[in-house]
């Protein structure tokens, strides 16, 4: 199956949000799988779309970011030290409930990505049956089954949010430890290495290709999709109704 590719980039974070919106309603409508990799031009805190901004204030050292809520569930995450990835994948059928081959097969190749690198990582669910905190504020203190963790900490979360015939899939690559979330370090910390980000997205491309049986064709650019993601953002990632609306 061919897949399209988006080479790694930055954006603000309303736009970044809005270009994963505007991804996902392209697969829906038709379009092939999509992999996108990407970072923030500056530090900011995403909230999962369930999460009450009040919350913010459970975490003093990321006050000062800018915010933007999610699509997506699950907690907290502050964009710094990190390679975030989004992946747009069609549907056979609509169902409710989350896609779990999807996370698993995602994490798998995530996890021969930083093999290469001679990194182990694992599952959470292979590790440990034991009770964590329910409901931290930050993602990355929270543990589910499909996590990805390294020397006992979590290094890789991710989140789905459903279409009618497609799903969207991001997530979060810890690659050291932020100012603004000091407590939790990346795979560099805890591996002792430099991976940068360049280098970890390629590789990762490399292995969800595999894992999909997909031919990736490089989408640098496409101008309805940015259009669409300009219109995304101004109604909603970029609206304090929407950030603000829990």
């Amino acid at each position: 199956m061919d897949g399209q590719l988006l080479p790694l980039a930055s954006a603000g974070p309303a736009e970044n949000m809005a270009i994963d919106q505007a991804l996902l309603e392209a697969v829906d409508g038709g379009t092939a799988p999509v992999l996108r990799f990407y970072r923030w031009t500056e530090p900011t805190l995403s909230l999962g779309y369930f999460q009450k901004a009040s919350n913010r204030n459970r975490h003093s050292a990321s006050q000062a970011l800018t915010m933007v809520r999610r699509a997506t569930g699950g907690g907290a995450i502050v964009h710094d030290s990190e390679l975030t990835y989004s992946f747009a994948w069609p549907l056979e059928k609509t169902s409710t409930g989350a896609r779990t081959d999807l996370y698993r097969q995602t994490h798998r190749a995530v996890i021969a990505a930083l093999s290469d690198f001679g990194i182990p990582a694992s599952r959470w669910g292979d590790l440990s049956s034991a009770a964590t905190e329910q409901d931290p504020f930050l993602c990355f203190m929270r543990r589910t089954d499909e996590d990805l963790i390294v020397s006992g900490y979590k290094v890789v979360g991710s989140a789905q949010r459903t279409g009618r015939r497609a799903v969207l899939q991001h997530g979060s690559i810890l690659l050291a430890a932020s100012p603004h979330a000091p407590e939790l370090p990346g795979v560099n910390n805890l591996a002792g290495k430099s991976i940068d980000a360049l280098q970890l997205a390629d590789r990762v491309a490399n292995r969800i290709a595999e894992v999909f049986s997909l031919n990736f064709v490089f989408f640098p650019s496409d101008e309805a999709i940015k259009r669409r993601a300009m219109v995304i953002s101004q109604e909603r990632f970029d609206s304090q109704n929407w950030n603000e609306k829990r």
